[in-house]
């Protein structure tokens, strides 16, 4: 587990470089578009219907020798097909609506891009199911690197287009599908079933893994509807500027995710007793931890200001958005990781369905009532926050556990830094908020022991 961090650690300072780097070396509207084709990509996963879910859910614990490799190898090639077709598809589409040359290509990239990242999704997920976490972590650490390099060389030549980069990213993706296709070579060597028996068991895994695919996209919609409707009413320079915070916010989100990934594989060969613990104890723990992210807004703000003073009028997004960092990364590691555990996928379906439709009338009340961007995340945040709050909630009801008290003071140190960070100067603002934490520490220091 400590080598997944690791890596994860590495894949994140190098896309923290990259995501600080870019901004500054390309026009504010081929960044634009840069980040117009990082929020396509995105999507892809819903692509797969819900077979990599699949896969992951029903192989998740097997070890390698008892891993049905044949039924693997049916169910890659299956869903290679499919997704070829789909992502055919897609480029057609954009060639039919002619969006544009810089739009359209950014679509086709995103079709040639969807089966790659696909095709490795469904691989590293094979290896997350034998927990091969060391595997996988490699894997994203490799496709990272595969991408850093050549955009230091594009950053060193002076580029000013965002096509480069576009053709670099797919490029780190290939290598990443070889690389998992190498470790798992005696599954390509497995005997082939034929095309009935792929296609019947890829719509099996499909049913296992729908709900759980549905439900991560749904997650990924709730900021996703507010992206797609600021791009299309403020251009895309608007949505550059603001999409170079949603990146910085993704860091923390991402490495989150990969921690969630190394611990299904490890809780779902626990017992319900020990799952019940690691809730109860990583709950309290994640409220006194993840506010301290708050802290670093102030000096955030300030350096930023300094290196891309051309964006400094979308920083205060920042006072938003990082509540959606906190309570999004509470969700995936703690509430995401159990709902999988227990395999209660159609419950967290809901909740992000319902999270997404009402992110979806708060955007439309603050584009066309408001007509502000604050407004529009502002609804997002109060939907993340109340998801997360609702779904901890729900799962201490399936425990039989009491309500957690300290997540009260959680949501009140979040309401503290927002009012104080809007209203008071920074240095105000800072000494408020910090001692405002120390007090929340001494008033649940009793819990915090007891989860250490």
């Amino acid at each position: 587990m400590s080598i997944a961090f690791f890596s994860q650690g590495i894949s994140m300072c190098m896309s923290a470089l990259l995501t600080l780097v870019i901004p500054k070396m390309l026009p504010i509207e081929q960044y634009g578009y840069w980040q117009l084709y990082l929020f396509y990509v995105s999507y892809v996963g819903f692509f797969h219907l819900g077979l990599s879910s699949g896969i992951y859910l029903k192989m998740g614990g097997i070890s390698r020798d008892k891993m049905d490799k044949a039924s693997v190898k049916a169910q890659f090639i299956f869903g290679v097909g499919y997704q070829s077709i789909i992502a055919l598809i897609i480029v057609a589409l954009g060639f039919i609506l002619q969006p544009g040359p810089s739009r359209f290509f950014v679509i086709a990239q995103t079709g040639i891009y969807l089966v790659l990242q696909n095709a490795a999704t469904y691989m590293s997920n094979v290896l997350q199911c034998m927990n091969e976490t060391k595997k996988s972590s490699y894997s994203i650490v490799i496709e990272h690197a595969a991408f850093f390099i050549p955009c230091v060389i594009f950053i060193v030549t002076d580029v000013r287009s965002f096509r480069p980069y576009v053709f670099a990213n797919t490029v780190s993706t290939l290598i990443q599908l070889i690389y998992c296709i190498w470790h798992l070579r005696e599954f390509v060597g497995a005997p082939w079933l034929g095309i009935n028996t792929a296609a019947r068991q890829g719509v099996d895994s499909i049913k296992v893994g729908i709900n759980l695919m549905l439900a991560n996209v749904a997650s990924m919609l709730i900021l996703g509807v507010a992206r797609f409707f600021i791009d299309l009413n403020w251009g895309i320079e608007k949505f550059g500027k603001l999409s170079l915070i949603f990146s910085l916010v993704n860091f923390f989100l991402v490495f989150v995710e990969q921690a969630s990934i190394v611990l299904f594989p490890a809780l779902r060969q626990s017992g319900e007793q020990s799952v019940r613990t690691f809730f109860a104890k990583a709950r309290n723990a994640m409220s006194l931890l993840f506010p301290l992210v708050y802290l670093m807004y102030f000096p955030m703000v300030w350096v930023l200001g300094l290196w891309l003073p051309g964006y400094e009028d979308s920083f205060h997004y920042l006072i938003l958005l990082l509540p959606v960092c906190v309570f999004d990364s509470k969700m995936s590691i703690l509430c995401v990781t159990i709902f999988n555990v227990i395999r209660r996928e159609r419950s967290m379906l809901g909740i992000n369905a319902s999270a997404t439709f009402l992110s979806f009338l708060l955007t439309m009340f603050g584009i066309y009532l408001l007509h502000s961007i604050s407004s529009v995340l502002c609804g997002v945040m109060i939907v993340i926050v109340l998801r997360s709050i609702f779904s901890e909630v729900y799962i201490a009801h399936l425990f039989g556990m009491k309500k957690s008290a300290i997540a009260f003071g959680e949501l009140v140190l979040t309401i503290v830094f927002i009012v104080a960070a809007y209203l008071l100067s920074a240095w105000s603002a800072l000494l408020v908020y910090g001692a405002t934490y120390l007090v929340f520490v001494s008033c649940f220091r009793k819990s915090i022991k007891a989860s250490v």
